[in-house]
């Protein structure tokens, strides 16, 4: 997801489940025909070094666990304060543990 529109009707009609490090928003886009991701990192996580390295772990962990989420599906990830201090497991087991509370999260392939 590229559009600032995209980004707010994921957050005003999905649904969303935060955990220590994360919040993800996701809402069901049956126009789509893939998983569309998108990444926020406020100033909040720190200067702008330390905000592209979160986005980078963030999107390694896409990248890895994508294909464990249901296909036409909006997702966006929202790091908070925290992500900067966590690791890149820390962040993949949080990522995965909100998913799953939000019911998105498919074991099978």
């Amino acid at each position: 997801m590229r559009l600032w529109g995209e980004f707010q009707t994921v957050r005003n009609t999905g649904q969303s489940a935060a955990g220590r490090y994360l919040v993800i928003g996701t809402l069901e886009d049956s126009s789509s025909r893939d998983r569309n991701f998108g990444l926020i990192t406020s100033k909040k996580v720190g200067n702008a070094v330390t905000r592209n390295f979160v986005r980078r772990r963030l999107r390694e962990i896409i990248r890895k666990w994508g294909d464990h989420l249901p296909p036409q599906q909006m997702v966006v990830t929202i790091a908070r304060w925290r992500a900067s201090e966590a690791t890149l497991n820390e962040l993949e087991q949080d990522w995965i543990k909100v998913a799953k509370r939000l019911k998105i999260w498919r074991e099978e392939l």
